[in-house]
């Protein structure tokens, strides 16, 4: 992993985001930013662009997939995973790159590389 690696965490949960930011630290991750609805995402890829971006499918305040859509058109392509309990909810995106609840750092990793080679 390269140094000063930054995420921006899209979860609405706090344990399960920092759990995330746990598993992402061990990947080489240094630098995180969280959101907890679509538009904080927003204003944080603005603040600063991320190197990779993880997405809970199911936000509180709406849908983290179309956080994620608004986040590219805004600022472009980044590396995207996103991690659900439901597989299935991103049926109609059959490239998206997805992480399945329970995940571990193994999981991660792999889905990170991916989503890296799909940005390249």
């Amino acid at each position: 992993m390269r140094p000063g690696l930054h995420a921006l965490i899209i979860e609405d949960e706090i344990i399960a985001g920092v759990g995330m930011q746990l598993v992402l630290s061990d990947l080489g991750f240094d630098s995180f930013a969280f959101a907890g609805t679509a538009n904080q995402a927003v204003e944080q890829a603005l603040i600063r662009r991320p190197d990779l971006v993880t997405v809970d499918v199911r936000l509180l305040d709406g849908d983290g997939v179309a956080a994620a859509e608004q986040i590219s058109r805004t600022i472009g392509p980044s590396p995207t995973v996103f991690v659900t309990g439901d597989p299935k909810a991103l049926a109609n995106r059959p490239g998206a790159v997805v992480v399945e609840k329970p995940y571990g750092p193994a999981d991660m990793a792999r889905a990170y590389e991916r989503a890296r080679e799909m940005n390249a």
